[in-house]
């Protein structure tokens, strides 16, 4: 083998395998999971999101909201406080006794000093 013809195939292996380690400047293909987040999924990870002190879904401090906390719900259930109705305290359904929202509002706004966000539950009912 003649030098000439050893760098014209050193050469012509040296390229492609470049280019295999190095891509060739596209991005990479999204996985099939990333490409399944939209902003249902996302906004369904944030309404299960108990981690802050105020439940936006149901518009009551987080540790209190029998809605999502399951020990809470059933220390209600023990004390009586209870609708079945709407399966949550009767001490925190805004739809038997609307006045008990201005109960929470009011805890929201000793804490933050502000009005309290909208409730997530009710907008998704208009």
């Amino acid at each position: 083998m003649t030098k000439t013809t050893f760098r014209a195939w050193a050469c012509g292996l040296l390229v492609p395998v470049l280019m295999v380690l190095t891509g060739c400047g596209q991005e990479p293909a999204k996985t099939e999971q990333a490409k399944a987040t939209t902003p249902d999924k996302a906004a369904a990870k944030k309404a299960d999101d108990h981690s802050h002190w105020w439940c936006g879904e149901h518009g009551i401090p987080e540790e209190e909201c029998s809605m999502c906390s399951a020990k809470h719900a059933k220390a209600c259930k023990a004390n009586g406080d209870w609708c079945d109705k709407h399966d949550r305290a009767k001490s925190q359904c805004f739809i038997c006794d609307p006045s008990l929202k201005e109960k929470f509002a009011a805890k929201y706004r000793a804490k933050y000093g502000k009005e309290p966000p909208p409730i997530e539950e009710e907008d998704a009912k208009k």
